[in-house]
């Protein structure tokens, strides 16, 4: 498998502002899917930020696998990074991001200190414009299920000791496939970008290896196939998906399969362990596609 590129325009404009901008940043916070917490690192992010202190923020936590959060959590505080799980939807989780910022902004200044920008990023669809909407507590910036849909800066002025700087998702350049994958699975990535039946394929592969009765459940399948491709077209087949002559529509399924993950339907779920030797998600899974 080859690796994956998407950067478009816009993401090229987003490091150079980001760059322009960091001079006056106290602190920059990093959005992460829960579900995948290193896959939704970005590197570039880290790189282009180093020497700011940074608070990475582990959205979407309802939907993620409990037990492994808790994991990356400490994995992350191991490693020196200040972290914390939140969960968009709930303004109470999220509240405590702006105190938390001002905690880690005075413990690297040694003391007190007035005026903070905060300059928040993340790669497309993590649900960073949410968690925007609910600490200015009002809902005018726009918020859209789609990757790549914030395409300016913006200064969102919270309090006079409080300033946000919003900035579009960002990506890296080249990406190995696995993390591609992942990325496309859950919408961090255009579907146009990889082949939909690859997406969907991979993402049945990962359920299959680690939340097999999920599948089953959900699809309602009596048994999981031994092979990829025929628990597919089981569940195209039962959700009544069928073109002239009994024939599956493929694509209609894989469509289908890729919205009800996206959604949660199938539960809270992570697609990626700290531990190296979880062998639910090692990069066999990959194999074939």
């Amino acid at each position: 498998m080859k690796q994956i590129q998407w950067f478009p325009g816009h993401m090229a404009k987003t490091k150079r502002l980001i760059t322009e901008h960091l001079p006056k940043v106290d602190i920059v916070i990093e959005i992460l899917d829960a579900r995948i917490p290193q896959s939704s690192r970005n590197p570039l992010l880290e790189e282009i930020t180093a020497g700011k202190p940074q608070l990475l923020v582990l959205n979407k936590s309802d939907l993620a696998d409990k037990d492994l959060t808790s994991k990356w959590m400490t994995r992350f505080s191991n490693e020196g990074f200040f972290a914390t799980s939140v969960n968009s939807t709930e303004p109470k989780t999220v509240s405590g991001i702006l105190k938390l910022c001002r905690k880690i902004v005075e413990e690297e200044k040694g003391g007190k200190t007035g005026k903070i920008n905060i300059l928040i990023a993340g790669i497309p669809n993590v649900g960073k414009s949410t968690i925007i909407n609910t600490l200015r507590k009002e809902k005018k910036a726009s918020v859209q299920n789609k990757p790549g849909h914030t395409k300016d800066f913006q200064r969102i002025i919270l309090s006079n000791e409080l300033t946000l700087i919003d900035t579009p998702g960002i990506l890296w350049h080249k990406f190995e496939p696995a993390i591609g994958y992942k990325l496309a699975i859950l919408g961090s990535i255009k579907d146009s970008i990889l082949d939909i039946y690859d997406i969907a394929f991979a993402a049945v592969k990962i359920f299959s290896a680690a939340y097999p009765e999920r599948l089953i459940e959900r699809f309602k399948l009596e048994s999981l196939p031994l092979q990829t491709e025929e628990t597919i077209e089981l569940i195209g087949r039962n959700r009544g998906l069928l073109m002239k002559g009994g024939v599956v529509d493929f694509e209609r399924a894989c469509h289908i399969i890729l919205r009800e993950i996206r959604d949660g339907k199938l539960g809270p779920v992570s697609f990626e362990s700290p531990a190296l030797d979880d062998k639910r998600f090692g990069s066999h899974v990959f194999d074939g596609i």
